[in-house]
């Protein structure tokens, strides 16, 4: 284990060391246009290669080399399927940087994607819900498919809309794979996903580094298979804590498809209303930042610490839309 530890890190800090001939070899550029992007200069989107390559890694590791102490959340033969798939999502992010795809043509893309997906993981077909405050299971079993797939594209999309701003989706995602790790009785292997975050977050924080569409869809795909594994076959998430954990992105994306559709335009066109967009314009990053993860984090303290649950999601709720009501004043 400390063998294949060491040289995840060092494959991590060879990113830091040569990221600049990395960038131009993959000459993959987020450049300003003055309206939605608003950096100076052209920023690296290479933020999912870097998730990537570790991912690959891992995949080799399962394959060839098989340490023994190195478990991952899935069997070998699960895992080769997985990495196949997420494959497939980090090169439609790609692409998405590269030439900008349409969002029509990418709802198609993930809905065959999703539907082909299910067809190798049955076990990760939502039939029943399993709720922290009621007892009984609630069997879905006539709509799971529908249920399932809507579930993986409304984390998908509500993730993609979530990263506006350096450091943001990032600390997301860790504070995601920190659940994974403590309800999973701190597997270790979850580190493997930590690491590469940490190291992007170093080239984010410093404005070299963007996580780019081949990021977001590559890391949304893997939290929504985590997300539903741990609430079918492992038990250890209840779906309301899932709700919980992913409401202020989901919240921000039906406020923003209910103001577009209102305002005639395609829910997925692009836009600076963002919650994150909104703060920026009163505040600078890091106390923006502040205030984002606060409205993430309080409600989910309340939740996993006191045993207040349903009372912690219409907190939430309460509390992101008057935050939208104070700066939108």
């Amino acid at each position: 284990m400390i063998n294949f530890f060491l040289f995840v890190i060092a494959l991590n800090f060879s990113f830091l060391l040569f990221f600049k001939n990395f960038s131009k070899v993959i000459a993959l550029y987020d450049k300003p246009d003055g309206f939605r992007k608003l950096h100076k200069k052209k920023i690296s989107n290479i933020g999912g290669f870097i998730f990537f390559v570790n991912l690959s890694v891992i995949f080799i590791n399962l394959n060839f080399f098989n340490f023994e102490d190195v478990q991952f959340f899935l069997n070998n033969k699960q895992f080769n399927v997985f990495y196949f798939f997420s494959l497939i999502f980090f090169l439609i992010g790609y692409l998405d940087d590269k030439i900008n795809l349409n969002p029509n043509l990418k709802l198609v893309l993930f809905l065959f994607l999703i539907y082909f997906f299910l067809l190798f993981f049955p076990s990760l077909k939502i039939e029943n819900l399993n709720l922290s405050f009621y007892k009984h299971s609630i069997n879905i079993l006539y709509i799971s498919n529908i249920f399932t797939i809507l579930a993986f594209l409304l984390f998908i999309n509500a993730f993609n809309m979530f990263d506006g701003i350096n450091l943001q989706s990032g600390i997301y995602s860790i504070f995601i794979l920190v659940i994974f790790f403590i309800k999973s009785n701190f597997n270790f292997s979850f580190i493997f996903l930590v690491l590469p975050l940490i190291f992007f977050l170093i080239l984010n924080y410093q404005n070299k580094c963007f996580l780019g569409n081949n990021g977001s869809l590559l890391l949304s795909f893997i939290f929504s298979v985590l997300f539903i594994d741990f609430h079918n076959n492992k038990k250890l998430l209840f779906a309301d804590e899932i709700f919980l954990i992913m409401l202020v992105p989901g919240l921000d994306m039906l406020r923003l498809f209910v103001n577009r559709i209102i305002q005639r335009r395609n829910p997925f066109s692009a836009d600076r209303n963002h919650i994150h967009h909104l703060l920026l314009k009163k505040y600078d990053i890091f106390f923006s930042l502040n205030i984002l993860f606060s409205l993430i984090l309080l409600p989910y303290i309340i939740y996993y610490f006191f045993n207040i649950k349903v009372l912690s999601i219409i907190f939430s709720i309460f509390l992101y839309f008057i935050l939208i009501k104070l700066i939108n004043k």
